[in-house]
């Protein structure tokens, strides 16, 4: 009978193998291949195309039937690999063309960057085959989805996506992440894959009460959804209503970077707001529609700096700021502008969370040769205060710019600041028509069900759209279209159990982890 992978690790690794013994090896191992790239394949579909949501179920059962069956670390490594590299190319194949536009690199030095991301990325699913290799399934087959979940919190991960993402049409499943994030899912997605897995290799009861196991869980999380939606929907009837507008100019992206259309680019969004201005409390641009450099400490802008002369409400839009530092020196800023009729700015905020490649190049103060390779990569500097606007008829307004609605750092600390909206401001044009804008939407909206707030997000190109506090997408426009998108929302004071622990589940999951990987250690230096 073959050993569990627990024992297995005990094991050093063969002797080394003659052609021949090394030919029947790759033989025997090549549906453990085919396995992991099916797991890839499942996996990046769901991302792909978030109608197949019921594919995440079942994504990685393929995977850990191949780990379970690799004979030495090598075949090991090789499995995960594979996985990992297939699950990037089909959900993230877009990535190629967003380096070379938005950082400005040719297409095959963009090609080689995504080569290295992915090969970092797989490195995900590398720690996970080698912690199961090291634990085996532990109780109920529980141990592989106890690591993923892990490496979900703590990797970091250009693109931080979490299995669960792919689960948000289904609205009572997703709000467990007012209390765990998205871990609590995702955990329990991947235990549905394992249990799954396991059906194959053990016999008796023992073969399906894993599955039973996360079934019950799983209900028990569709259940407290159940619970919590009408709540919600209460604490939403009963706050008041503001208008809000959301404006989508469709600005090119050679237009966007050509200075020759700068004044161009604004006049669109002036136009699209003038219409409806007078009915709303708060006209939202997307980042960096004005990109004219105003000193970080103004307080008022000038008619040339002014980007909307004829304003008669609130605009909160995406700018340049910069702090002179020296004669010749000065920190560079993308900001957001909160500015009301007569040009008073009400408040200003700078982005935290730059983007590499665009807004700046890694590595670039210890190695100067890399920035020949993209001169058009910026250096800004990111700031460091989370403080909300206090938006006169409307309420308080979390800002967030670009990447800063895919992680929850920001948005729980705008809202523990008093935020009581969050309005996120992109340029997703650098995506092109891809699954991109539409996987950044489903990243983010986890933002609204953790803190419990609405999440405005007004994007440049698209998806600009109204996501409220349970996760729903209540409306959107289509992408690449210039339009506005006029909506109603409830400003809340809710305080969600996530907005007061964080990351607690997250830090009780690296717990179990590491407890798992001491456990399995033991053993092995026991079988030794």
């Amino acid at each position: 009978m073959r050993s569990s992978p627990s024992t297995s690790a005990a094991r050093a690794d063969p002797l080394p193998q003659t052609a021949a013994d090394e030919s029947a090896s790759r033989a025997l191992a090549w549906p453990q291949w085919v396995a992991a790239a099916a797991s890839g394949a499942l996996i990046g579909a769901s991302f792909l195309d978030f109608g197949l949501y019921p594919l995440a179920w079942i994504s990685f059962a393929p995977l850990l039937w191949a780990l379970d069956r690799a004979r030495d670390r090598r075949e090991t490594v090789i499995v995960a690999v594979i996985a990992g590299v297939v699950t990037n190319i089909l959900g993230f194949h877009w990535l190629v063309y967003t380096i070379s536009v938005f950082g400005g690199f040719p297409y095959p030095v963009a090609a080689f960057f995504f080569a290295c991301l992915t090969a970092y990325s797989s490195l995900q699913f590398v720690l996970l085959g080698l912690a199961f290799r090291r634990i085996g399934w532990g109780p109920l087959g529980l141990a592989p989805a106890v690591i993923w979940a892990t490496l979900e919190f703590l990797y970091p991960n250009l693109f931080p996506w979490r299995m669960a993402n792919s689960q948000y049409h289904v609205v009572p499943l997703i709000q467990i992440g007012d209390v765990t994030g998205p871990f609590g899912l995702s955990l329990v997605l991947v235990w549905a894959g394992a249990a799954l897995a396991m059906l194959l290799r053990v016999s008796g009861r023992r073969r399906v009460a894993p599955l039973l196991a996360a079934a019950v869980v799983a209900a028990g999380l569709y259940t407290y959804g159940l619970v919590r939606i009408p709540e919600i929907d209460a604490a939403m009837r009963a706050a008041p209503r503001v208008q809000v507008a959301l404006v989508q100019g469709n600005v090119g992206i050679k237009e966007k970077g050509d200075v020759k259309y700068f004044d161009v680019n604004v006049d669109r969004y002036r136009e699209l707001t003038a219409a409806v201005q007078h009915s709303v409390h708060l006209a939202v641009w997307p980042e960096t529609v004005v990109q004219k450099w105003v000193p970080a400490d103004a307080t008022v802008l000038d008619e040339g700096d002014l980007p909307f002369p004829g304003l008669r409400t609130h605009l909160l839009y995406g700018g340049l700021a910069f702090r002179q530092t020296g004669p010749r020196e000065a920190d560079e800023y993308n900001s957001a502008f909160l500015v009301g009729p007569f040009g008073h700015v009400l408040g200003r905020y700078d982005k935290q969370i730059l983007m590499p490649f665009g807004e700046y190049l890694p590595f670039a103060s210890l190695f100067p040769a890399i920035k020949k390779l993209s001169p058009e990569t910026g250096g800004f500097t990111a700031g460091r205060v989370s403080e909300p606007f206090d938006v006169p008829g409307f309420g308080r307004v979390g800002p967030l710019i670009c990447f800063e609605d895919l992680t929850p750092r920001i948005p729980r600390a705008m809202t523990r600041a008093g935020a009581q909206v969050l309005v996120a401001m992109a340029n997703d044009a650098w995506y092109g028509r891809s699954a991109a804008p539409y996987e950044h939407q489903a990243l983010a909206l986890w933002r609204a069900i953790e803190t419990r707030r609405y999440l405005l997000r007004v994007n440049n190109s698209g998806v600009t759209g109204v996501i409220d506090p349970l996760g729903r997408v209540v409306s959107t426009l289509p992408i690449f279209t210039a339009d506005t998108l006029v909506a109603a929302v409830q400003p809340l004071q809710v305080e969600s159990v996530y907005t007061r622990i964080g990351d607690v589940f997250g830090w009780l999951l690296v717990l179990a982890s590491t407890l798992l990987l001491l456990r399995g250690r033991a053993t092995a230096r026991r079988q030794s």
